[in-house]
């Protein structure tokens, strides 16, 4: 598989990343007429930003449960179908690409290969978050589908919970 290949699977691959832009996109979804000028003003250099400085190192880890509390965030207003102040939606929006950049570090003797593969995961970032928004936009057409991503929303919040409490849990001694 190719390094943009790589990049563009990896938000699909860990769960926090997955958790964050589904519950993001349908949060920007559930609010009609659909604008995502906004969040993408903000996401789409943020999590640039991000990615450049993960590329270079500075950031060696990312502390999990910050990924985890921003999903939670996420998942609770889809669930709630809560409208939030612009300010706060930049903050939110803001905090997950940051939160998403730094936490996808590349393993690469190579620059060209950590820049490909980065390249890719900035695409898919930028395409999950657009598609599931404009999809959640024709959810919310519809009182069903309004409660059906509702429902999924209470589901980001559940999972999030779990990974919280396996990320936060002490490991066993042997």
């Amino acid at each position: 598989m190719s390094e943009v290949a790589s990049g563009l699977l990896h938000p699909l691959t860990t769960p926090t990343h997955i958790l964050i832009l589904l519950g993001l996109g349908l949060l920007i979804g559930q609010h009609q007429p659909l604008n995502l000028k906004m969040p993408l003003l903000v996401f789409v250099p943020v999590s640039a930003l991000a990615l450049v400085l993960t590329c270079f190192g500075w950031i060696a880890n990312f502390y999990q449960p910050l990924l985890i509390a921003i999903a939670l965030a996420g998942g609770i207003l889809v669930a709630l179908e809560k409208t939030i102040p612009p300010w706060l939606a930049r903050l939110l929006f803001g905090a997950a690409a940051l939160a998403i950049g730094l936490d996808s570090r590349v393993e690469s003797a190579s620059m060209l290969v950590v820049l490909k593969t980065l390249a890719g995961t900035w695409l898919c970032l930028i395409i999950v978050l657009a598609d599931v928004a404009i999809y959640g936009s024709y959810c919310a057409k519809r009182k069903w589908m309004q409660i059906g991503t509702r429902v999924i929303g209470s589901w980001i919040v559940a999972i999030s919970m779990l990974v919280l409490a396996f990320a936060l849990r002490k490991p066993a001694s042997l």
